[in-house]
């Protein structure tokens, strides 16, 4: 597994490598931010840039937290260009295929 996309064994220490809590984390990370991606889009889409803003720190946070390295920075490069209100098409699509990958890895480390 990629570490980029999931390092779950920086992400274990943290829980005291308690695999059922680590995996217990992992399951409502995979059911809160599942659709993440649709929702920014849609705040984007009715120009509520604060609101897209809140749920991509939300899930910056959340991944980094647990491990999904290559989504927290995804988050944090469509975060920047939020802030910096630039165009956010390339940094979009980054954090959906970033969030797409995390997500995989995520169930496919539960199913282990």
């Amino acid at each position: 597994m990629n570490e980029e996309v999931l390092d779950w064994k920086e992400a274990m220490a943290r829980v005291l490598n308690k695999r059922e809590l680590y995996s217990k984390l992992l399951g409502k990370f995979i059911d809160s931010e599942r659709d993440s991606g649709a929702k920014i889009a849609q705040a984007l889409s009715t120009n509520d840039t604060e609101e897209a803003r809140r749920l991509v720190h939300t899930t910056k946070g959340a991944a980094a937290n647990l491990g999904a390295k290559a989504l927290a920075a995804a988050a944090l490069e469509l975060e920047m260009a939020l802030k910096a209100n630039a165009d956010t098409n390339t940094a979009m699509a980054h954090f959906n295929s970033a969030l797409t990958d995390a997500l995989v890895a995520m169930q496919a480390f539960q199913a282990q």
